[in-house]
């Protein structure tokens, strides 16, 4: 434990970066800013962050508990400060750059701590805490930041976000607050700009909801809560369309909420690693109604089924799908395998390993969410696949002598050099099919044609078509 002469050495240390434009002992300042002018339990670990001069995490944590302590009435806010994507910084300036611009936020939550009677630290890469005497508002702090990188970096295009938990629920532990503020830091969702975002009410009712929801999945599972439903696919070729094949939906009829939307609760299981288990319940699920309109009708269709990013890095998930087509007794090319375009960013090298095996398991596998990212066009050329689907923000873009219209094109005609099968989702109207089938799109789906339907409206479906 540090005693009162060797803190103080620590906390007038210099930093030894060369790009560290304020050196420690003037940001260790802060530290005493709140009133606090003992150390005595100060912990063991380091004072101070090395590179921006800032106090540790750790320092951080025990002074903020030292002020509620000591100040129990007095309002104060949690923030969380980072920049988003900063990775990007390093790959396209250096670490050196980078270092830079983290310092440089360092010396704005800094100045912003003292002025405001508070503290702050470094948490971690690129994330920043500060806590500080409640304010009205923080657009002081977002015009600072802004203002002060982008002279540094020559450019408007700053991507800092700020979330703030405001002193409103006197339960909440100074864990609680900070999580909250970074509840509503990744709320942010504009990619382009800096901004806040604090913490209130629905963001609260938001937390609680999902809390409810993550608590009763158990039971969601076991009382088959889940349902799916079936968006139909047509073949445009010819001068009729075609029914084809259809996409799995998952629906969720919780007992209490009613219908939760998967908009909602795919990111949330996502989130929480739960996502594996519903992948696995609707693969299983889709096979079963599979078998079953063989069985009645003597004839199905294939249908597409979501594989996540986590399925694609199990172990077994080449075993479990050939398993599933074992105890249903269909075949391969009967599932259908959609996986999102950003899956194909992570370790691209064992995705197309595991893509080729199911392929020759007879799997067909779909480019989901394509013109979503960044680097499709790319990525074509070296991804093992079978069709690609259009992102549903693409199509609604796509109209009559626009870019969009000439970039469709392209990617059409690539898609034919390749011999890949070209698939349009979120099509809701006559001008979008015509555009889509005149330009040569394989297949088309969305509410121009079928809302998703159930199991037992896609059998009619499938009676009437076949």
């Amino acid at each position: 434990m540090y005693n009162e002469a060797s803190l103080n050495a620590l906390l007038n240390r210099e930093g030894s970066e060369e790009n560290n434009s304020m050196n420690a002992s003037s940001r260790s300042s802060e530290s005493v800013s709140l009133g606090l002018n003992t150390y005595h339990d100060i912990i063991k670990a380091p004072a101070i962050d090395p590179l921006t001069g800032l106090c540790s995490k750790e320092q951080f944590f025990l002074l903020a508990r030292e002020f509620d302590k000591r100040h129990p009435l007095e309002g104060v806010d949690a923030i969380v400060l980072n920049y988003n994507k900063f990775h990007l910084i390093n790959e396209l300036y250096g670490r050196k750059f980078g270092d830079k611009v983290l310092c440089a936020i360092a010396d704005c939550v800094s100045e912003t701590a003292k002025e405001h009677g508070g503290i702050a630290c470094r948490y971690d890469a690129d994330k920043f805490y500060m806590y500080i005497k409640h304010q009205k508002d923080y657009d002081f702090l977002v015009h600072q930041v802004s203002d002060r990188l982008a002279h540094m970096m020559k450019t408007p295009d700053i991507r800092v976000r700020i979330g703030i938990y405001p002193d409103l629920f006197k339960d909440a532990t100074l864990e609680q607050r900070f999580d909250r503020a970074i509840q509503a830091c990744n709320s942010i969702t504009k990619g382009h700009a800096t901004s806040y975002e604090i913490y209130d009410s629905k963001m609260h009712e938001k937390e609680m909801f999902e809390a409810r929801l993550l608590d009763s999945i158990g039971s969601a599972f076991a009382e088959n809560q889940f349902s799916l439903a079936f968006q139909p696919k047509y073949n445009v070729h010819g001068s009729m369309p075609r029914l084809t094949s259809a996409e799995v939906l998952i629906r969720w009829k919780h007992p209490e909420f009613g219908l939760v939307k998967p908009d909602f609760f795919i990111p949330l299981f996502e989130e929480n690693g739960i996502i594996r288990q519903l992948d696995r319940y609707v693969w299983r699920e889709a096979a079963a109604q599979i078998r079953r309109w063989k069985d009645e009708l003597g004839y199905s269709i294939p249908v597409s089924v979501n594989v996540s990013r986590v399925d694609i890095f199990d172990p077994d998930i080449i075993d479990y799908l050939k398993q599933i087509i074992t105890d249903y007794g269909i075949s391969a090319s009967d599932l259908h395998l959609e996986i999102t375009e950003t899956a194909y960013t992570d370790n691209v090298e064992q995705i197309v390993s595991v893509v080729k095996e199911l392929q020759k398991e007879g799997f067909m596998v779909e480019m989901d969410d394509f013109g979503k990212g960044y680097s499709s066009i790319n990525m074509l050329t070296t991804l093992p696949l079978d069709a690609l689907k259009l992102d549903i923000g693409f199509i609604k873009d796509i109209a009559e002598n626009n870019k969009g219209k000439n970039l469709l094109g392209c990617i059409l005609e690539i898609a034919k050099l390749l011999n890949l099968t070209v698939i349009a989702e979120g099509v809701e109207n006559s001008k979008q099919y015509f555009l889509l089938k005149n330009a040569g799109c394989d297949v088309i789906q969305g509410y121009y044609f079928s809302k998703p339907l159930a199991s037992s409206e896609f059998r009619n479906l499938l009676v009437t078509e076949g």
